[in-house]
């Protein structure tokens, strides 16, 4: 019997094991595009260009000052400082990486040659056979002694056998020794960008917030050490891990203002209408439990709760404080009714109010925004719970002594209060009121319907310094016009290669047509399976000819210097006639560029193109 009667009064304890496996399960998502359907073809691409490529998750650093050569020595002295953090930073970039160690280029060049169709490797061959040698040679010397051209002169200088003449199909996926600053600097060189990568993945919010963090220390410190320019400078954050910090930091800010915000209305209000204080901080302890409650029943079910589905919690306190303020009214304005008397009274009104509110923001999950569905079954399930708490847990503590069933409840007729009419004065300002603010409605609505905000720009902070360097970019390096991204997967580099293939005409006759101003596709980069097979055996052949190719040059007046280029390049096609494999470059220049273009893993490789509109 004992048992039992400790059973009926402690089997709540039991609800506590779901919350705390919630808790356990429970993350928050402020990725902005979990908050859009993944069904939509734009995200599901956008999704893929995030999940796959390196630079989605890159930290952009800008450094603006009035003088360009200010800028280029603080943007040097803090990628530097940066690189200098190993535990932290894997890579910072503040030119581009060609320019910054030119002779990673060979790997890349070779590549681009091994990567091509077996007849065009061939006519390199067939070029530099060792009888052809002394011809070719002789012609480089004689471009030499006749061109005015300071950038002729330092390629043939350090490329005696024309290697870096590629065929005119993969010119434009080989960066030039002399450009490539136009992606780091403005023209007049006063904005320059400096490209960070972490030591580490950053998976969450917390993570990207401490990482930026030590970021910004360490170039706030950077600055200061560099003289003339602590006072001008100007720098500037954005990217995935600035975006996900500065939108975790204003999701925690909203948070605490709009709960912090509505409880002390509440607290305010019910201290103006009932002048009590154990009510008043009963009803703000059970607030506060059922929003813990909520979020653990959220993390059961969901297991990550999105930002924009954070709003549950103001939306709730308003709803179940008035559950809480029925209760308390009812048993002060009857107070010959037990508990349980006022309980069965109130519960079937507040019942079908709950399941009215639940049945509302359950439609939510009809529409095609994640964010909203969780949303509305949020503040579903608060809902249920704060009916359920303040049901049975709010009167019995504000009311020991009428726990219990009394003798009189039964007999008592529940009174309900009557109506009663207004005097005529105020039933004239109340109707005058009332026409004012229709007439004043009728007026807007004359005007037209509100206008509907299509863009993405909704989902955009109020104040994000984020974004406005983004905007910062786009205007000093002149990208005013963002690229659409085309994304391409297959299960193999042969798949995706005939895929890039199939698109190329297509983007073509789109140009031609005047719809694309032009467009990037990764065609000639992407490792071609088929070519490089066939090309082995020419790439064995021209790798065993290094000693003729080096004579050669000696006698022709190039120095040992003069051949470090040939000597990466043949290095790398000796590399590659080796592998059975597919060869993919992997020097720091070439990662850095195809994680921009291409994305290979296990199962599955994916290729990324940039598409400019007409308009």
């Amino acid at each position: 019997m004992a048992v039992t009667t400790a059973w009926r009064r402690w089997w709540w304890i039991l609800l506590f094991l779901p919350l705390a496996a919630g808790f356990w399960r429970l993350r928050f998502d402020v990725e902005v595009l979990d908050l859009l359907p993944d069904t939509l073809p734009s995200v599901h691409g956008l999704k893929l260009y995030q999940r796959h490529f390196g630079n989605a998750g890159e930290l952009i650093l800008t450094v603006s000052t009035a003088d360009a050569g200010a800028s280029e020595t603080l943007a040097q002295s803090i990628a530097h400082r940066l690189v200098a953090e190993s535990n932290l930073v894997a890579e910072a970039l503040w030119q581009a990486p060609w320019l910054e160690h030119p002779e990673q280029t060979a790997e890349l060049i070779a590549h681009l040659w091994f990567n091509q169709p077996p007849e065009v490797f061939q006519q390199l061959a067939h070029r530099l056979a060792e009888t052809n040698l002394p011809v070719l040679l002789s012609e480089v010397r004689e471009q030499l002694s006749t061109t005015m051209s300071p950038g002729d002169i330092a390629q043939l200088s350090y490329d005696p056998f024309g290697l870096t003449r590629l065929p005119e199909s993969a010119i434009g996926a080989a960066p030039s020794f002399a450009r490539g600053g136009e992606m780091f600097a403005s023209s007049d060189g006063k904005f320059r960008l400096i490209f960070v990568k972490a030591r580490h993945d950053l998976p969450g919010y917390k993570e990207c917030g401490e990482w930026l963090a030590q970021i910004k220390s360490l170039v706030a410190e950077t600055v200061a050490k560099t003289e003339g320019t602590s006072r001008t400078a100007q720098i500037g954050y954005t990217g995935r891990p600035a975006f996900v910090a500065e939108i975790s930091a204003s999701m925690r800010r909203d948070i605490i203002l709009s709960i912090g915000g509505t409880s002390v209305i509440i607290a305010l209000l019910f201290w103006l209408a009932h002048r009590r204080w154990k009510p008043m901080l009963w009803l703000l302890t059970l607030l506060a439990l059922i929003l813990a409650g909520t979020l653990g029943l959220g993390g059961l079910i969901f297991g990550t709760i999105n930002v924009i589905s954070m709003g549950f919690a103001a939306i709730l306190l308003g709803l179940a404080v008035d559950y809480a303020v029925v209760h308390y009214q009812e048993a002060l304005a009857h107070p010959n009714l037990s508990v349980p008397a006022v309980r069965r009274t109130i519960a079937p009104s507040i019942f079908w109010a709950a399941m009215t509110t639940i049945t509302a923001f359950l439609v939510l999950n009809l529409g095609g925004l994640p964010g909203l569905a969780q949303l509305g079954s949020l503040v579903a399930v608060g809902v249920a719970l704060s009916a359920l708490v303040m049901i049975f847990a709010y009167l019995p503590p504000l009311f020991p002594e009428r726990r219990k069933p009394r003798a009189a409840d039964s007999m008592t007729p529940v009174e309900m209060p009557t109506a009663t009419s207004l005097p005529a004065g105020r039933t004239r300002v109340v109707f005058g009121l009332t026409g004012l603010l229709i007439l004043g409605f009728g007026a807007g609505l004359m005007r037209g319907l509100p206008r509907m905000d299509r863009s993405a720009d909704a989902l955009k902070p109020r104040e994000s310094q984020a974004y406005a360097t983004l905007d910062a970019i786009k205007n000093n390096l002149g990208q005013k016009r963002e690229p659409l991204w085309l994304v391409v997967n297959g299960p193999d580099e042969s798949t995706v290669a005939r895929r890039l293939d199939a698109i190329e005409p297509v983007l073509k006759e789109a140009v031609a047509h005047h719809a694309l101003a032009g467009y990037t596709l990764p065609t000639s980069i992407w490792p071609r399976p088929d070519f490089q097979s066939a090309n082995r055996a020419t790439a064995q052949r021209l790798t065993g000819e290094r000693g003729a190719m080096r004579t050669a040059a000696l006698a022709g007046g190039f120095s040992e210097e003069a051949l470090g280029l040939t000597g990466g390049i043949l290095d790398t096609w000796e590399r590659a006639a080796k592998t059975t494999n597919v060869f993919w470059p992997d020097n720091a220049l070439c990662r850095w560029i195809f994680e921009r273009l291409a994305s290979h893993e296990a199962g599955s490789l994916y290729a990324a193109g940039f598409l400019y509109p007409a308009a």
